[in-house]
């Protein structure tokens, strides 16, 4: 049985772990770390990163704010992220994709998400090999413009991304102007908004996160100048395309991002099991091998992405070949370039 922390008491035996992520995230004592929470966020994830700050010599202080987006239009809270040396964003609404977030990167703030359960915190604690793997997926993405998808279940799809940076994430955020979450291993980057082209097909046992169920039948997605036109399939595609409509708006079709997963410790049935209590999207999202596209907003310094939808919904995916420009990265969800690989050791010595 799952043990869910009822009381914030129950951080004070995380403060070492929170300890040491707040280490790789270079504080440094004197700095001010914000706790960024809303009315539901967990208690005892706030005590133990209010310890671990004050442990490494940081100032700490927490802000807490209504269940909904209202805080994004006050510039007081603005500001307090903008003169924060690390926000710590545990909210349970979407805050990623905002200008509020946008102006606290460029102040040079570092931000950091933290939402799965303890366990999973645990297990994908960031290890030099998550981010050895995130710096040759990006060196790799800065060689091409172009990535090209293909799958047996009938994907091939095409997008550029001339000119838009490559974003990595490791785990941590150790640099002034970074994001990052906890825990995470992915490559993502933001195609021009009407570049992509081509079919993708989501196959049986991909998910679909924000609905947090795994595909039963495949879905078909047409996509033209970088939107979706169409989804067919069956009571999965259904579900999707009342999702997409939920907005009302014509923008939730663009695609967002896209890139791969490269964390070998990332359970792909994490979701179905723990999706109650808010666990296991991380673990899809950054599977080893795996493929995720998103749709929606992507207006977010480090994407570079010019889509302002008030929506957003990823899919990863399993599979997946890809090809950046024409060079193949990853051959039906395996990577065949030897510095991804799992017997790869840092140094090249294997």
């Amino acid at each position: 049985m799952r043990r869910v922390p009822t009381t914030s008491a129950a951080g004070a035996e995380l403060v070492p772990l929170f300890r040491d992520h707040l280490k790789l995230c270079n504080v440094q004592p004197g700095e001010t770390v914000l706790g960024f929470t809303d009315t539901m966020s967990n208690d005892a994830y706030v005590t133990a990163l209010a310890g671990a700050a004050r442990v490494l010599g940081a100032n700490f202080f927490q802000i807490v704010v209504a269940g909904d987006e209202e805080w994004m239009k006050s510039q007081a809270i603005i500001d307090a992220w903008k003169g924060s040396d690390l926000v710590v964003g545990m909210l349970t609404t979407g805050w990623i994709y905002s200008d509020a977030h946008n102006a606290a990167l460029d102040a040079g703030a570092r931000t950091l998400m933290i939402e799965e359960p303890e366990d999973m915190l645990r297990r994908m604690f960031p290890i030099p090999e998550i981010r050895h793997r995130a710096e040759v997926s990006k060196a790799l993405m800065e060689e091409g413009t172009t990535l090209h998808l293909e799958s047996e279940a009938g994907t091939n799809l095409t997008l550029s991304y001339e000119g838009r940076p490559v974003g990595i994430q490791y785990g941590y955020s150790d640099e002034p102007g970074r994001w990052d979450h906890w825990p995470s291993g992915q490559m993502a980057v933001a195609p021009l908004e009407h570049s992509a082209e081509g079919t993708l097909v989501l196959d049986e046992a991909d998910c679909l996160i924000n609905l947090g169920r795994y595909i039963m039948s495949p879905i078909r997605m047409e996509i033209r100048e970088g939107s979706i036109v169409s989804i067919e399939g069956g009571a999965d595609a259904r579900l999707a395309k009342d999702y997409f409509e939920l907005p009302q708006d014509k923008r939730a079709y663009g695609v967002s991002h896209i890139g791969w997963g490269y964390e070998h410790r990332a359970n792909w049935n994490a979701l179905g099991l723990r999706f109650w209590e808010g666990g296991g999207v991380m673990d899809v999202e950054c599977y080893y091998g795996d493929m995720l596209i998103a749709f929606g907003a992507n207006f977010m310094r480090g994407l570079d992405g010019e889509n302002r939808a008030p929506f957003h919904f990823d899919i990863p995916t399993r599979n997946h070949s890809i090809w950046v420009d024409d060079k193949q990265i990853l051959d039906r969800g395996s990577f065949v370039i030897p510095e991804l690989q799992l017997d790869y050791q840092i140094g090249g010595q294997e």
